[in-house]
């Protein structure tokens, strides 16, 4: 099993480019499809956000800048053209190269770990949309569960309430405690 946040890069950038292809594959076979778990998207709307995520995060990547790229200046890519780039340019970076994040990791790694599992989501809202889903494999579920405690949460929310949740993965051995103090949330990868 690998050690959830820490997927080789390799791998990640795999499993996102096999993703982004198979997400293309879906929107091209019904661009106006009702997405159900994006309300108010089509399949090409939903592509869209993903084709300007890919185009943000190969910037970040290539660029490594020590503040944030406006989305202004970024080029406008179709999805073919914004996949390839940034899957090339993640597998030219150095995960550890400093970099500037919205999370507390500020290397590379971070991008290539946020491009997989944003990859992964929207590919299965695709599949959603069509009805033809096929699962994320569990240790990358785990992992983006982890993404989304860690990172995503801590970074969009300003203050949890006091509580405590207690989650385990049924179909391998991830575990996760869950509790807020003082309005921080604090997450252990840990049996209660």
């Amino acid at each position: 099993m690998r050690h959830t946040g820490q997927m080789e890069a390799a791998y990640r950038i795999d499993r996102l480019a096999d993703d982004g292809h198979r997400l293309i594959e879906l929107v091209g076979r019904d661009p106006r499809a009702t997405v159900p778990s994006c309300p108010d998207w089509t399949t090409t709307d939903l592509l869209d956000h993903v084709r300007r995520v890919w185009t943000s995060i190969a910037a970040h990547a290539d660029q490594l800048p020590d503040e944030p790229l406006p989305w202004s200046g970024l080029p406008d890519l179709d999805a073919d053209a914004a996949l390839d780039q940034l899957v090339r340019v993640l597998r030219g970076v150095d995960p550890g190269a400093p970099v500037w994040t919205w999370g507390t990791d500020r290397t590379a790694a971070f991008y290539i770990r946020r491009a997989h599992h944003e990859t992964a989501v929207h590919r299965v809202d695709a599949e959603l949309a069509l009805g033809d889903r096929t699962p994320i494999p569990a240790d990358d579920a785990l992992d983006g569960l982890d993404e989304l405690l860690t990172t995503v949460l801590p970074a969009r929310v300003e203050e949890f309430p006091e509580r405590s949740l207690h989650l385990h993965q049924t179909d391998g051995d991830g575990e996760f405690m869950l509790e807020a103090v003082d309005g921080v949330l604090d997450v252990r990868r840990e049996h209660a």
